[in-house]
């Protein structure tokens, strides 16, 4: 077999031999991200609280005439990201089987509420809607959005480190989606990125600010396959009822996966968040 140019798309984001985590991987983004990183050769671990629905999504997508005949694989580890025991668990099993691991894909999130009323409702309004959300929403919308990526990445941190002696032979990376919403989890990745640069580890960290993609938390559901759809005529009128009427559709799994590609390829990318919202910040930049 010939050898790819070395600027050609195949040589830049081959992934054969690398070993990638993805965690919220059997539904939404996550799914979309471990496909892409699979179809290119890693072999990607799906991680999640449901066991049933990571089966079904490594099976489903994971399988070889889905990846093609330069694909790696989709597999299936049971881990809830607010249990530093079961991180233990998961980090304990990529550590048997594989070794090192190149790429964390910190994906997992929850949107639990907003208040009901808006700012132009005026102060009575807002303000009583406001304390009338629910303290554990708050609380778990943390927990899970920008607590969870710091200490997963704490825990997989020795094997992210042993990933330049991998077939890669490159420093390992962390990708976390902060959403283009997560002000915490944006400010995390620059302060993880910052403190993973250091010699001693020389881990990148790089961010990734999404906007809407069809996932269970943008359309409430997924399909057999796990994957979700919408109705684009709904998703415009609910962008126009924002005031954006530049943004005609949500993301797709192609615009998602040029970007992770270069995130986790390329070695010149560190502490850099990347927004890929199809220019929604750029609309209503109080969203940011």
């Amino acid at each position: 077999m010939a050898t790819p140019h070395p600027l050609s798309a195949a040589a830049l984001f081959g992934l054969k031999d690398w070993v990638v985590v993805v965690t919220g991987g059997g539904t939404g983004v996550g799914l979309m991200v471990a496909q892409t990183l699979a179809a290119n050769g890693a072999r990607v671990y799906i991680t999640g609280r449901r066991a049933d629905v990571l089966e079904t999504s490594a099976r489903v997508h994971g399988a070889r005439d889905k990846l093609g005949e330069n694909g790696g694989e989709i597999f299936p580890l049971v881990m809830d990201v607010t249990s530093k025991q079961s991180i233990k668990n998961a980090v304990g099993q990529i550590e048997a089987k594989e070794g090192y691991l190149n790429v964390l894909v910190n994906n997992a999130g929850v949107w639990k509420s907003r208040p009901a009323a808006a700012p132009a409702d005026g102060p009575d309004a807002f303000g009583a809607s406001m304390f009338a959300e629910e303290i554990e929403n708050w609380q778990q919308t943390f927990l899970t959005n920008a607590t969870s990526p710091y200490f997963v990445t704490a825990a997989f941190l020795p094997l992210l480190a042993k990933a330049i002696s991998s077939p890669a032979k490159q420093a390992g990376s962390v990708i976390n989606n902060a959403s283009f919403s997560k002000a915490a989890a944006i400010h995390l990745t620059r302060q993880m990125a910052f403190d993973l640069s250091h010699e001693n580890i020389n881990i990148r960290v790089n961010g990734l600010a999404l906007g809407y993609f069809p996932s269970e938390m943008t359309t409430s559901t997924s399909n057999d396959d796990n994957e979700s759809s919408y109705e684009v005529d709904g998703f415009r009128a609910f962008m126009e009822m924002m005031g954006v009427k530049t943004i005609k559709r949500m993301g797709t799994a192609r615009d998602l996966a040029s970007a992770i590609l270069t995130l986790a390829t390329n070695e010149y990318l560190w502490g850099t968040i990347t927004i890929l919202d199809g220019g929604f910040a750029l609309n209503l930049p109080g969203n940011m």
